[in-house]
């Protein structure tokens, strides 16, 4: 894990990143376990801010009903933590600014 660590360049992203899932998952009152097409020890690793590659976070957003997409600053489509709503159902949904939200995480140059 120490050599991991010296190529994550973002490690409190990664973190936070695992906390946003853990709790999606918690949301659906799912184990860890039992996470589709994923081990228990992964879906750990990656709760717990570890060194994950694209496609496996890819895929434990798929498995948590989510995915990962790209949106122009500012433009984001992310929803804040809180109940899980029915598909389709998003009236008084409050949108998340990631700009905000990882406002601490921004080079200073």
């Amino acid at each position: 894990m120490k050599n991991t660590l010296k190529r994550i360049k973002h490690p409190v992203a990664l973190v936070r990143l695992g906390q946003a899932l853990r709790l999606r998952r918690e949301q659906l009152d799912m184990p860890q376990s039992k996470v589709d097409g994923m081990r228990q020890a992964t879906v750990s690793k990656i709760e717990n801010g570890g060194d994950v590659t694209l496609d496996t976070l890819i895929s434990y957003a798929s498995a948590l009903g989510l995915e990962v997409t790209l949106a122009p600053i500012g433009q984001s489509q992310y929803l804040k933590p809180g109940p899980v709503p029915a598909p389709d159902e998003h009236a008084g949904s409050v949108p998340l600014d990631l700009l905000d939200e990882f406002d601490d995480l921004k080079d200073d140059a």
